[in-house]
C-alpha cells in the first residue's frame, strides 16, 4: 500500500492535527460551542488533505472518502451522543465501508492471524450492549448499532490481515476501543472520563491507522 509517509507533503500537519484534536479534548464540557464542530472535523479533514497529496488511484479516493465521511460524522456527533448517535453511525458506516474495501483489497500481511477472535469478541460484546439500546431517547438502535459493529469488525479484521506494520493495528483496534466506549459511557454507564477517553482514542486512532506514521 502506497502509504501517508512523507510528512514534507502537508507542513505543520502534526501540530494542525494534535493541536486540534487536544484543543477540542480539553474543551469536550463545553460543547456544542460556535465552531466545535469544525474543530473536531479538522483532524479527520486535516489527514483527507494528505491523502489528496500524497495518494493515487482507487486507494486515495477510498481513503480520502473515508476520511471526509468521518469529519461529518465528528460534526454530528459534536452535538450530543445521547441524541444524535445514529446520524453519526450512518456518516461512520461509510468511513468503515471505505476502509474495509481498501484493506481486504491489500494482500495477506504479516499479522493476519489476529483477525480470528475478532467476529467472537464483537458477538459477545453485542450480547451484552444490546438490551441496553432497546429502548433509548433516539429509539431503538439495536439494528444500528449491531449493523455498525459489524462494518467496524469487518475493518479491524481487514487491517490484521494486510498490515506490515503494527502501528495501523493499534490504531484499528483504538477506533474499536473508541466506538464500543461511547455505547456504554452514553447508555450503560457514564463516567467523568468517559468522554475525554472516547475522544483521545479515537484521534489516536485515525492518526495511528491512516496518519504519516503509519506503514503499510
Amino acid at each position: 500500500m502506497n502509504t501517508l509517509t512523507r510528512t514534507s507533503a502537508l507542513p505543520g500537519l502534526p501540530w494542525i492535527f494534535w493541536g486540534c484534536a487536544l484543543a477540542y479534548t480539553l474543551t469536550e464540557s463545553l460543547r456544542p460551542y460556535i465552531g466545535s464542530d469544525l474543530l473536531k472535523a479538522i483532524p479527520a479533514l486535516s489527514l483527507a488533505l494528505y491523502g489528496l497529496r500524497t495518494l493515487q488511484g482507487q486507494e486515495r479516493t477510498l481513503l480520502v472518502a473515508a476520511l471526509l465521511f468521518a469529519a461529518l460524522g465528528d460534526m454530528i456527533l459534536d452535538r450530543g451522543h445521547d441524541t444524535h448517535l445514529l446520524p453519526g453511525l450512518m456518516a461512520f458506516a461509510v468511513t468503515q465501508l471505505c476502509l474495509s474495501v481498501t484493506f481486504w483489497r491489500l494482500p495477506k500481511g504479516p499479522y493476519s492471524n489476529l483477525i480470528w477472535g475478532l467476529p467472537l469478541g464483537t458477538a459477545v460484546f453485542l450480547y451484552l450492549v444490546l438490551p441496553f439500546l432497546a429502548d433509548t431517547p433516539q429509539g431503538d438502535l439495536r439494528w444500528a448499532v449491531g449493523l455498525y459493529s459489524g462494518l467496524l469488525t469487518a475493518m479491524v479484521m481487514g487491517c490484521c490481515w494486510s498490515a506490515q506494520h503494527w502501528r495501523p493495528i493499534a490504531g484499528a483496534f483504538l477506533f474499536l476501543f473508541s466506538d464500543s466506549l461511547i455505547a456504554v459511557d452514553t447508555f450503560i454507564w457514564p463516567s467523568a472520563a468517559g468522554l475525554p477517553l472516547i475522544f483521545l482514542s479515537y484521534f489516536a486512532a485515525l492518526w495511528w491507522l491512516l496518519g504519516p506514521a503509519a506503514r503499510r
